[in-house]
């Protein structure tokens, strides 16, 4: 009887064999990959074949059979792109250019070579072009992996692209060429360019490219950050959505020509397959275009395509190609919410049936535009949400908002720059235009209103994989529920599970209490996030931005949610130099903040960064106080039932009477808890050391950061013996010009036998502090 109940359980795969054959052939590669997995996995692949019916199982075993095959013969996982260090490739080289994209500077061209594939960039003028064999020079960039927990992972990302290394192209002369289809599918993408740049502003220009060519260099980032803070970022590129858009447009369009349905269809085939590729070649738009193709092929035969069968069928060919797309972000974002849409889309509560409704325009157009829309925003959230979690930390609660108001207006600016290039007379390509841009603005001021709340990304997880598993094993078992007792099992042991993990977590941070301290490599600059035992999380600085990139953006707010954290206690900046709160003003944008902690003084610096930072908390409501020595942040909390233990927090530095040099007035602070202690001075010089010096402040602590980067202006041979560390942390940037820590520092602390942890060498260095003292570990 349980096992006809898992037969039942199993009916939406046994109905259709391409996503049966998909179904097995993820838990024989995830179980072949990672064998941990496969100890459950395996039993639940056996299960599901002995339960299938006979075409079902026959299908699925041939994939299996494909994918061992390939396995043995071409061990492609364990194939990765050569892990050769770039620096150990020669600068001059002999390559085959296979493409060329377009960036806001210049191109990215990707060129294989004996060496292997890479990624190279050029800003200025002569480029090369597809299928051109070049003789190039280039400048390699080091690979290496992230130093701040949750920042961006070269090494992971270059495999991801099956790519052995990036750089710089310094230059390059052509020995031969040959005829590429990617030559023909960039020139195409120039076309659409130069054609729209007639019509539009640049802005709105770039946004239909990337709408029609999947080219999103022209976008402006401020409009990518928007769309992407409000969840609704894959309309800013060609998606499975697009691709659904444009097919049925081209084939209306074929059918209105009067050519036969059964030519129409060959055509409109053919046209999306040479489309998928010119469009930049994604996961995402090869996965509609297949389904577009099955759904077409089997109309051809006069036979109804199931919508679920042909994503198996997608899905299948995709991996074919190559397995390790499973375990692409955007593979898995495209497949599970187009396969939650198809499977729950048409079953929505928020539609009456009431008879009377039902005959009221007026509630039909509300349900049809309204409440459709947001019925398929949180199927298809739902449904991704354990991907975004695992791979982002994140997710948008206000994307229902973003999806009911900006997408529509999108979609029909896509669809009037199509008109305007199917139409090509001017006065009718202006008047298209003119409404896609119109719509593109609106769009893009409802972006910055939507994208302005703090709640537009909350930090989700970490999670494990485990957790993670569950979850949407009990998404995909929700649709039989109500019928079906194996499927409310599994919801509901599931959702034990989950309890006695929540409980579980819970409950650890009062059995076994402790706080922390992360010195994040920033760069030449400081961020320190402090953890208190009772979980408030402090920022001491912002950091320092490199370039065009924003340290919030690319460090700051990844290491938060890689840590699980979703709101500030605080922040507080020891003084007002740029390298110490260059990441305010977005981390108070984009980041739950409930206090920005200043000095005094402070309050007067004049300059526009810092007045920036100071009038986006006020405008957002964060309240700003001044901080001054004998200040306390505590928390008090117990080990045992009997024994009561305090976190202490105390400002000693600067004096609330003095205004002085910036960085002698920095904020120093000691923290003092269960396990040991550690003294933060920011920039403080041998002058605010000396002032220190002069009250009775107890200063010995177990771990000290340096201040002002380990410059010989600060960390005096008085103030070190005072503190008596056991080990000193100094933040500064990789060959940064002013060599920090200097070597008179250095071999201060030599004399003194006091160990020096650099964050230009070891990476982020973080200290964690309990009943068994404290450890430190280094990213590096």
């Amino acid at each position: 009887m349980r096992f006809k109940e898992w037969e039942r359980f199993l009916q939406p795969l046994s109905n259709r064999s391409a996503l049966a054959a998909f179904f097995c052939s993820v838990l024989f590669l995830a179980s072949a990959k990672y064998p941990i997995y496969g100890i459950a996995f395996v039993p639940v692949l056996l299960l599901s074949l002995y339960a299938f019916p006979r075409f079902p199982r026959r299908a699925s075993l041939a994939v299996l059979l494909f994918f061992a095959l390939r396995m043995g013969t071409s061990s492609w996982i364990f194939a990765h792109p050569s892990e050769e260090n770039p620096f150990k490739t020669p600068t001059e080289n002999l390559g085959f250019v296979e493409s060329v994209m377009d960036r806001e500077e210049g191109v990215a061209v990707i060129i294989r070579s004996e060496s292997g594939r890479f990624r190279l960039s050029k800003k200025q003028p002569p480029f090369p072009s597809p299928g051109d064999s070049i003789r190039f020079q280039a400048k390699w960039f080091p690979v290496e992996p992230p130093t701040v927990p949750g920042g961006f992972d070269s090494p992971k990302w270059l495999r991801g692209q099956g790519l052995s290394g990036f750089g710089k192209l310094e230059s390059f002369s052509v020995l031969s060429h040959r005829f590429v289809f990617e030559k023909f599918f960039s020139g195409f993408r120039h076309f659409l360019k130069n054609y729209f740049s007639r019509y539009l502003p640049a802005a709105e220009s770039g946004l239909l490219i990337g709408l029609l060519a999947g080219d999103r260099s022209q976008i402006p980032d401020a409009l990518q950050n928007g769309f992407k803070r409000a969840g609704i970022v894959h309309v800013l590129a060609i998606s499975g959505f697009h691709v659904v858009l444009l097919s049925e447009m081209i084939l209306l369009l074929l059918k209105a020509t009067r050519m036969p349905h059964r030519i129409a269809r060959i055509c409109a085939i053919l046209f999306m397959l040479l489309y998928a590729p010119a469009a930049g070649g994604s996961l995402a738009v090869f996965r509609a275009v297949f389904m577009f193709s099955v759904v077409q092929i089997g109309l051809l035969f006069e036979r109804k395509a199931d919508s679920l069968n042909a994503l198996g069928v997608a899905l299948v060919l995709l991996c074919a190609f190559n397995p390790e797309v499973i375990w692409n972000v955007g593979f898995q974002l495209s497949a599970s919410a187009t396969a939650g849409i198809i499977a729950y889309g048409k079953r929505n509560p928020l539609i009456l049936q009431s008879e009377v409704l039902r005959k009221n325009k007026i509630w039909i157009c509300f349900e049809n535009y309204v409440l459709s829309a947001v019925w398929i925003t949180w199927v298809a959230t739902a449904f991704t949400a354990p991907f975004l979690i695992w791979s982002f930390h994140s997710l948008s609660p206000i994307s229902i908002v973003g999806n009911i108001c900006v997408v529509p207006l999108v979609s029909l600016g896509m669809q009037a720059g199509l008109f305007a290039l199917l139409l090509p007379i001017p006065a009718t390509a202006s008047l298209f235009c003119e409404a896609a841009g119109f719509l593109f603005r609106l769009s893009a001021f409802l972006v910055a209103q939507i994208s302005s709340f703090s709640i537009a990304s909350v930090t989700a997880g970490p999670l494990p994989v485990w957790v993670l598993l569950i979850l949407g094993t009990i998404l995909l078992s929700l649709g039989s529920s109500k019928n079906n007792s194996c499927a409310r099992r599994i919801i509901l042991l599931g959702i034990l599970i989950f309890g006695c993990y929540f409980t579980y977590q819970a409950f650890l941070p009062k059995a076994r209490p402790e706080w922390s301290v992360a010195v994040l490599d920033v760069g030449q600059g400081d961020c320190i996030v402090v953890k208190s035992p009772s979980g408030n999380v402090y920022l001491v600085d912002a950091g320092v931005n490199t370039g065009k990139r924003n340290v919030a953006k690319d460090k700051i707010i990844p290491y938060l949610q890689e840590e699980g954290i979703w709101m500030l206690k605080g922040i507080l900046i020891t003084h007002p130099d740029l390298d110490h709160f260059s990441g305010a003003s977005v981390l108070l944008q984009e980041f739950p903040v409930e206090n920005l902690w200043i000095q005094e003084c402070s309050r007067f610096a004049d300059k526009p960064e810092w007045k920036n930072v100071l009038a986006t908390a006020q405008k957002l409501g964060v309240v700003i106080q001044d901080l001054k020595r004998g200040m306390i942040f505590r928390e008090t909390f117990y080990t045992s039932p009997q024994k009561r233990e305090t976190w202490n927090m105390r400002v000693i530095h600067p004096d609330p009477f003095y205004c002085g040099e910036t960085n002698s007035q920095s904020i120093s602070m000691r923290i003092e808890g269960i396990g040991g202690s550690m003294l933060l001075t920011g920039d403080l010089t041998k002058e605010g050391e000396q002032t220190i010096l002069q009250t009775d402040i107890p200063l010995k602590s177990d771990v000290l950061k340096l201040g002002h980067h380990g410059s010989k202006t600060s960390s005096s041979v008085a103030f070190l013996e005072a503190v008596n560390p056991d080990i000193a942390i100094a933040s500064n940037g990789r060959k940064n010009r002013f060599r920090h820590p200097h070597k008179e520092v250095v071999n201060r602390l030599d004399s003194l036998k006091i160990p020096l942890l650099n964050t230009s060498e070891k990476g982020s260095v973080f200290v964690r502090f309990n009943a068994n003292g404290y450890q430190v570990q280094t990213s590096l």
